[in-house]
């Protein structure tokens, strides 16, 4: 990738910009890596690299530019640094290390007619990934170039969270290449990502790389329309109702996920921007669409007018705005603003999407109070780090009362379900039990009340997971899997959860870097895949990822740091001051003992006493510590009653500072109570176990 405009920026400001650029060529450097690349040279301002992939390669060039997109936010306008990269897929000739040939040639063209920022990949690697990386590829017609002599079919790669990689990476990919070429050997296929002009210069020695092109073929399909929803504002007299305009704003958003050839950025990441002064044109930029919708909610008694305005992101014109007046009788009236809403907006953005049929919300109500209820639970914030319970008890309160409303709402009962499980997480242990079994009620109504409802067999899932039922949990996200008609929601992630607890890291990975993409402001979803990395044995990508998060959330990311800190304790690593800080209350009451075992355990045993005011998660933290200051007996009786609490929380054991505990005869013998042996006979040995015999197994 080479720099734009490098020349500028070093005429200004010379040593900061080779600073910034020695940093985004480290970033670079290591993500090439990450992705099974190699950095062939880095001449000046350019970098030459080469994958025997070419997924592999448009991924990594992806991801190079989320992450300097992310890292420029952080400079002054002026100082920005953008990179162009261009990907070749065809015949090269090896000398040594080095690599030149039509192949280098072909990329370096390409290189040169992607925008800042941007990425632009030829015929011949499109025709390999097109049904790999749905990443809505633009086709930008046949281009004439300097020194090729047949018209280049080009495409362009859309940015942004849409990019949603494939589900499966074959992790034992070769080399191509197995043997030296010598340059005048035939040449191997191979994918090149290269920074033109230098590349050109150094190794090709040909002329000025600035393209002469000549579009000769117009654009044949087009490409799929992209679009966040920010979050509305309340211009309501009193000022309060946020959360129910919240929870509309999301309705109008899950509308809009029903629409074919229409990508929505998840709720998580486009509300990110509630209440943050950035310009439309910012905020499309760090989401990777080309459209903004949004608007305002005045509610006052029955009487509801809803504005809404579809804002073209490049320039920040409005391609269209209407507004609604509903004297609220039924809930219909709300559903049909939201409908009329998601139709216009398809029409204004693509008149072929195909929608006139009507947009319908599987287990919904037609009680105007009830509906309202669940858009006010709709719109609380239940994905934080720490969950306040006075605001989970005011979310089961007023779910319930709208369930009394309408005893037949089945989106209510898997908010209930949710609900009840975030309980046993964060709440009392003494409830647990109680909570468990209204969760697995309350989902398993949804699902009878209406059985093609993908959420009710998620949340079933997830409720069976909580209390051991490893079969009949996979049996239902299977299901939620084969009935869903888009790409993976906020919701699924659930299923990471348990396929972490399980041991299955590598396919949790898999679910986790597709919500990455698609909902890629969700903090939630990017410390469960740290600390998936890190049960991989990828510090160095969890290190990275975090580092990523700091620049992305600022001060916020600080309170994930409790994973990196698991890792640390079983890697013999030290533990920042503000690693422990940020990490658990259990984590924060041992820190002082963390260089003295035996008065750490002391401590840990006096907690552990005090069972009336502790979590599960604070038992299993307790686990965590007591292998840290060697005593793995108290580790593992402290996670076994904190998963006999709620089983998901079992993906501690699988941390390095648990290897000595998964030795204890005492780990197999659970493994097997809790049906987790039976499991995995059905669906496949964890990744740290492997069978032994015909009865036994062995884990790292």
């Amino acid at each position: 990738a080479d720099v734009v405009g490098y020349s500028r920026l070093m005429q200004e400001d010379e040593v900061s910009t080779v600073r910034t650029l020695e940093a985004y060529r480290k970033v670079m450097s290591d993500l090439i890596e990450q992705f099974r690349g190699r950095v062939v040279d880095s001449p000046g301002d350019n970098l030459l690299s080469e994958f025997s992939s070419v997924v592999d390669a448009v991924q990594c060039a992806v991801e190079i530019h989320e992450v300097i997109r992310a890292k420029n936010e952080q400079l002054p306008e002026n100082r920005r640094m953008l990179f162009r990269i261009g990907v070749n897929l065809g015949d090269v000739i090896e000398e040594g290390d080095r690599i030149y040939g039509d192949g280098v040639n072909i990329a370096a063209r390409l290189e040169g007619l992607a925008e800042a920022g941007g990425i632009c990949i030829s015929g011949s690697a499109h025709e390999q990934i097109k049904n790999k990386l749905a990443l809505g590829y633009e086709y930008i017609g046949e281009h004439t170039v300097k020194n090729i002599a047949e018209p280049l079919k080009v495409y362009r790669v859309p940015m942004g969270p849409k990019a949603a990689f494939p589900k499966e990476r074959d992790e034992k990919k070769a080399k191509l290449k197995n043997w030296q070429w010598t340059a005048l050997g035939a040449a191997g296929a191979i994918v090149v990502i290269i920074a033109a002009v230098a590349i050109w210069h150094f190794y090709l020695r040909g002329p000025s790389i600035e393209p002469e092109q000549v579009t000769v073929t117009p654009e044949v399909k087009e490409t799929p329309k992209t679009i966040a929803v920010l979050p509305f504002d309340d211009y309501s007299p009193e000022k309060n109702q946020e959360h129910f305009v919240l929870g509309l704003s999301e309705e109008i958003l899950n509308s809009l996920t029903q629409i074919p050839d229409l990508t929505v950025t998840a709720k998580t990441s486009s509300f990110y921007f509630k209440d943050k002064d950035k310009t439309f044109k910012e905020i499309a930029s760090a989401l990777g669409v080309e459209h903004i919708l949004e608007g305002s909610v005045r509610k006052a008694g029955n009487t509801l007018r809803i504005t809404a305005q579809l804002i073209k992101a490049d320039d920040e014109s409005h391609v269209w705005s209407e507004t609604y007046d509903k004297e609220l009788k039924d809930v219909s009236d709300i559903l049909t603003i939201q409908e009329d809403i998601a139709k216009a907006v398809a029409g204004e953005l693509q008149s072929a999407l195909g929608v006139d049929q009507r947009i319908k919300e599987l287990g919904g109500t037609d009680n105007l109070e009830a509906y309202e209820l669940y858009l006010v639970v709709q719109g609380l914030s239940l994905s934080s780090a720490r969950i306040d319970l006075k605001i989970l008890e005011y979310a089961l309160e007023s779910i319930d009362t709208a369930l009394a409303l309408d005893p037949e709402f089945a989106l209510a009962w898997t908010l209930k379900s949710m609900v009840h499980e975030m309980f046993v997480i964060y709440g009392p242990t003494n409830r647990a039990d109680m909570e468990h079994d209204a969760a697995l009620k309350a989902a398993q109504k949804a699902v009878e009340l209406e059985p093609n409802l993908v959420d009710g067999y998620i949340f079933l899932g997830r409720s069976e997971a909580g209390i051991a039922n490893w079969i009949d949990a996979e049996l239902n996200f299977r299901k939620a899997l084969q009935m869903r008609t888009e790409t993976l929601s906020h919701r699924e992630f659930v299923m990471a959860v348990m396929y972490r607890a399980v041991g299955y890291f590598k396919k949790s990975r898999e679910i986790l870097e597709e919500q990455r993409r698609n909902d890629p402001l969700n903090a939630s979803v990017r410390i469960l895949y740290v600390d998936t990395l890190g049960l991989l044995g990828d510090m160095e990508g969890a290190e990275n990822e975090n580092e990523r998060c700091k620049v992305l959330f600022g001060d916020e990311w600080n309170a994930n740091h409790w994973c990196l800190a698991y890792h640390r304790l079983g890697t013999g690593d030290p533990v920042s001051r503000d690693e422990i800080e940020y990490s658990s209350p259990i984590f924060n009451a041992a820190k002082e003992y963390f260089d003295s075992p035996k008065e750490g355990l002391a401590k840990l045993h006096k907690l552990y006493d005090d069972e009336d005011n502790l979590s599960e998660t604070d038992i299993t933290d307790i686990s965590i510590l007591a292998a840290y200051f060697g005593d793995s007996e108290f580790a593992m009786g402290a996670m076994e009653k904190g998963i006999k609490i709620n089983a998901s929380g079992l993906f501690k054991i699988w941390h390095p500072v648990m290897r000595e505990v998964r030795q204890l005869p005492r780990f197999k013998e659970l493994m097997k109570e809790i049906g987790l042996v039976d499991y995995w006979k059905e669906y496949g040995w964890p990744d740290l176990c492997r069978p032994v015999g015909d009865d036994d197994f062995v884990c790292d």
